[in-house]
């Protein structure tokens, strides 16, 4: 999407006078979209199916539990469209399992591309930790560069729409219209459930994981350190794809 798309939008949703504020809060991101109903090649991009792995990365498990985390999705790193200042690498592959709690460490995995990949099937007999992931539908994943905005349930939605005196939900809908037919993205801004994730970032990697939902505590913190948490992927519900569980992980 160019600039010219995005102010179309902004002024189609009513926008037009916080259009300078709106692009000044801009991040750059990468929508995730679907492809061709199909797994593709190895070593391709694609969501559900099985993951292709190197010798040195072994199917990741919930070791308390003793189960191996489901496969959700991989993205190389070299289909990604180019953006000056761009974080990621463009060699290697980003790997995302599923646990059955959405605060474990093993979710993501990272893979520098110096090794030959192989589809790694386990066999049918093997306990996952959970059955939510059984039957996705297999796709090609595509991706877009947009401008993404603040988003809902954030700290800097709350503030940007406060010092504007915006309407909440005027923003929050062009949010929702820049994402549309996309199954999440790459980097951008957080998107909250009831408050910003990068709270929650920051109390389990940073504080006590204890605390998640100890809200009681989590008043007596300073949540200023929180604001250094970014968005790495966010995974959408997809009735495509039969994903139902959205995902966010920071970075």
């Amino acid at each position: 999407m160019d600039l010219e798309q995005f102010t179309t939008l902004i002024h189609e949703h009513g926008l037009s006078e916080y259009q300078d504020d709106i692009l000044a809060s801009v991040r750059p991101a990468i929508l995730l979209k679907l492809g061709q109903a199909e797994p593709g090649h190895k070593g391709q991009s694609r969501i559900g199916g099985v993951p292709d792995l190197p010798l040195s990365i072994p199917w990741p498990k919930n070791s308390f539990l003793d189960r191996y985390l489901c496969f959700i999705l991989q993205i190389k790193f070299a289909e990604l469209p180019t953006f000056p200042d761009n974080p990621l690498t463009k060699r290697g592959m980003l790997y995302l399992f599923a646990d059955a709690s959405s605060n474990s460490a093993e979710q993501i995995v990272f893979y520098d591309g110096s090794e030959p990949l192989e589809p790694i099937h386990l066999s049918q007999d093997t306990r996952l930790i959970t059955d939510c992931y059984d039957k996705l539908v297999t796709h090609r994943l595509e991706f877009e560069l947009f401008p993404d905005i603040p988003r809902w349930a954030t700290n800097d939605f709350e503030r940007l729409c406060a010092r504007l005196n915006l309407d909440e939900l005027k923003l929050n809908d062009l949010g929702r219209t820049l994402s549309e037919n996309s199954v999440g993205k790459l980097l951008g801004h957080v998107s909250g459930i009831g408050h910003d994730p990068r709270e929650d970032a920051y109390i389990v990697r940073e504080v006590n994981p204890e605390w998640l939902y100890n809200y009681e505590q989590r008043q007596t913190l300073d949540m200023t350190r929180a604001q250094n948490w970014h968005n790495l992927l966010e995974v959408d519900s997809s009735s495509a794809v039969d994903l139902k569980t959205p995902r966010t992980i920071g970075g």
